[in-house]
């Protein structure tokens, strides 16, 4: 289990930086720039501090504890469940935006069209696809350079555990409803 978890918080990361030669990333598969939709958001004060950006995980992933880890970039914020499934929130910012990401994956990955959050593009994205293993990643893009990342890591007794990403959907439509309330 420490292992898929590490596994996954290195994938957020390696998306921040990933030196390998990028995959093609298809006009369709591209995803829209925030600078065409809406206002970008005001992260600053969340970027050091990634915990207060769900000031009720309980109701959104049912976490009894959390811990900040410091990232390749910035600081993330993880949330253990009871059943010790994870969240992680974490920032990737001056690094392109979404759709960087999508130029950054490796042939193991995966960078699919998610439900735009408030008017803000998001896609399903990780460099290693663990879907079908209880892990799942949505990155947000809320300004033109800069986006977020909500990456769980369920365990099979978790309830979610065949639905990861309605969990990791879940946590960033509260993570921007936060950013929009603080903006």
């Amino acid at each position: 289990m420490k292992l898929s978890f590490v596994a996954l918080l290195g994938g957020m990361l390696l998306l921040a930086g990933c030196s390998a030669a990028p995959a093609p990333v298809t006009e369709s598969s591209a995803p829209p720039e925030v600078s065409q939709g809406p206002p970008p958001l005001n992260v600053r004060k969340y970027e050091q501090d990634p915990c207060a950006l769900l000031p009720q995980p309980e109701e959104v992933f049912n976490a009894v504890r959390n811990r900040k880890t410091t990232g390749a970039i910035l600081p993330a914020c993880t949330w253990n469940d009871s059943k010790n499934s994870t969240l992680t929130i974490g920032f990737l910012p001056a690094q392109g935006g979404l759709a960087a990401i999508g130029r950054n994956l490796t042939s193991t990955g995966y960078f699919d069209p998610a439900p735009e959050i408030d008017d803000y593009p998001a896609a399903y994205t990780n460099v290693l696809d663990n879907r079908g293993q209880g892990g799942c990643q949505i990155a947000v893009g809320v300004q033109a350079d800069e986006a977020f990342t909500s990456s769980v890591m369920l365990l099979p007794r978790s309830p979610s555990y065949g639905d990861p990403c309605s969990v990791a959907l879940k946590a960033a439509q509260a993570v921007v409803a936060t950013l929009k309330a603080g903006s």
